[in-house]
């Protein structure tokens, strides 16, 4: 039964590792319309300021991942964004978050032509748009290019101490033809992918008009996807800790999903637009890019919040990061919150955790009269199994009492796994020795490098082993039963497997296995030695 119970706990610790690996099926269309919500005002003001390329190619191609050495590109600030915007397609191609916390990053890096955020690229008047050179507009902060008797104008404003951005794309008709147009409007790509184990929750997500959060793209974008939906409320890129979330503010086709240069790019498609002689059509879309936090999500647009999604047990994990945030506000450091976090998730889960800590010492002890009786009817399964049943009963032992609470435990353990994995508020938190509660702890570092593990020693790993050595001393007593050699062999294999496992993870997840460990041996310990 113990062996089972081992295999039960190692099997659900490979489950919360390989958990975010796991992605639903891309969605089935569904055609009901979109309601359009208003643009938001209140916009921050901004600088803007040229710069020229240096960039030397021979030739420009839409699929060049530089520009012509003379593409000019507009720089515009804000209290939270750096963003550098190219004249040709009049895309965004790079982003940079300063607004001087620990989420400063650089999102977005060389978005150039297609992959460009809003940038257009479509059929008949509108092809090639991606790479034909606009004119910048001062009076209006805006791209302005007109090309067969079709006028685009792109602008963009901030969101006053926000991670928002309100993009508009005008198309004018200029020529004395109704035109009918569809392109391809992006919206967001080449986010970074420089955080550790970033590509393993590299994914595109879509919220319906229903509500429900779907994914449609996961890991590296390898191949292209158009979904044709219309009742579409956000579509999102995102990496471990950020987000470019767009809201269209107009009625799209459907998105797509693509790579180009191994780099994912998501956007609107919009198709068979009318647009005649002389009238103006607006694109607006409504921007998040930022970190994914709850509640700087929730400041842009209420809708942004599910956009922090945790899988299947995201109520839990929303639960579990709110009571985290609650200790955080109380101390102002994430380590003693996940120290309290923790406190808090052992007592809750101690009657559970003693249940099964007896049901395996009665176990323990009832095992040297199962040896007994397998030896007596060895040649006899059925007249076995009735003894082995008859002993259960005699001694009031239930063979599944050990696994039933861990198991019940499991739902807690893998939404807390979630939540302390993918937070951005642990994101250059520190505690103690450690410098960011995201990366291992690396409480310092070897002249060498060594095979897999590298050249940094993460002492809490090897804390944890110890701990969970002890755990397994205490769990087996000294009953008088005999162990067999494979029990002693697991009660040291285990915690270092385990501490294998856990010694690349960010330091926050481990200091809470550690903390748990030692809180649930210090309960069980006081709790037997009363009894």
């Amino acid at each position: 039964m113990e062996k089972r119970l081992l295999i039960a706990v190692t099997l659900s610790i490979l489950v919360m590792l390989v958990y975010p690996l796991l992605m639903p099926k891309t969605p089935s269309p569904i055609t009901q319309p979109l309601s359009s919500s208003q643009p938001v005002e209140n916009t921050d003001s901004y600088n803007t300021k040229d710069t020229v390329r240096n960039t030397a190619v021979a030739e420009v191609e839409p699929s060049s991942p530089t520009l012509p050495a003379d593409a000019i590109s507009k720089i515009f600030t804000s209290t939270k964004y750096e963003i550098d915007m190219a004249n040709i397609g009049a895309s965004i191609n790079k982003i940079i978050i300063r607004d001087g916390k620990r989420f400063d990053a650089d999102l977005v890096e060389d978005a150039f032509y297609k992959t460009g955020i809003l940038a257009i690229d479509g059929k008949g008047a509108l092809s090639g748009l991606s790479s034909q050179p606009f004119i910048f507009k001062k009076d209006t902060n805006s791209f302005y290019v007109e090309k067969n008797g079709v006028a685009i104008e792109k602008t963009i404003k901030f969101l006053k101490d926000r991670y928002g951005i309100v993009a508009s794309v005008k198309i004018t008709n200029r020529s004395g033809a109704t035109q009918f147009l569809s392109f391809d409007i992006t919206t967001a790509s080449n986010i970074s992918t420089k955080e550790i184990y970033e590509s393993r929750y590299m994914g595109a997500d879509i919220l319906d008009g229903a509500g429900r959060f779907k994914r449609i793209a996961g890991g590296n974008f390898k191949k292209d996807k158009r979904l044709y939906q219309n009742d579409i409320q956000w579509l999102a890129l995102r990496n471990k800790y950020y987000s470019i979330i767009a809201k269209p503010l107009f009625t799209p086709s459907g998105v797509f999903t693509t790579n180009v240069g191994k780099r994912p790019v998501t956007g609107f498609m919009v198709d068979d637009v009318k647009i005649l002689p002389g009238e103006t059509q607006k694109f607006d879309l409504l921007f998040y890019v930022g970190p994914t936090d709850i509640e700087e999500l929730e400041k842009v647009d209420p809708l942004f919040g599910k956009a922090l999604n945790f899988g299947k047990l995201t109520s839990i994990s929303l639960v579990l990061l709110s009571v985290l945030r609650f200790f955080y506000g109380l101390f102002h450091n994430y380590g003693v919150a996940i120290l309290l976090l923790t406190c808090c998730i052992s007592f809750a889960l101690f009657p559970l955790s003693l249940k099964s800590l007896k049901s395996m010492r009665k176990m323990q002890e009832l095992q040297p009269h199962i040896e007994k009786v397998r030896a007596d009817h060895k040649d006899n399964p059925h007249k076995l199994n009735k003894e082995i049943m008859e002993l259960y009963r005699r001694y009031n032992v239930n063979p599944m009492g050990g696994c039933l609470p861990m198991l019940l435990q499991m739902p807690i353990f893998i939404a807390l796994y979630q939540t302390l994995m993918r937070s951005v508020e642990l994101k250059g938190a520190t505690f103690l020795w450690i410098k960011d509660l995201s990366m291992p702890d690396q409480a310092f570092h070897l002249p060498f490098t060594l095979p897999f593990l590298g050249n940094a020693v993460n002492l809490l790993p090897i804390l944890m082993i110890g701990a969970m050595i002890f755990q397994q001393k205490l769990s087996q007593g000294s009953s008088k039963a005999a162990k067999t050699d494979q029990q002693k062999m697991m009660a040291t294999v285990m915690p270092v497997m385990f501490g294998f496992l856990f010694y690349s993870l960010p330091a926050g997840l481990v200091l809470y296995w550690l903390t748990n460990t030692l809180m649930t041996s210090s309960l069980q310990y006081f709790a037997l030695r009363k009894a």
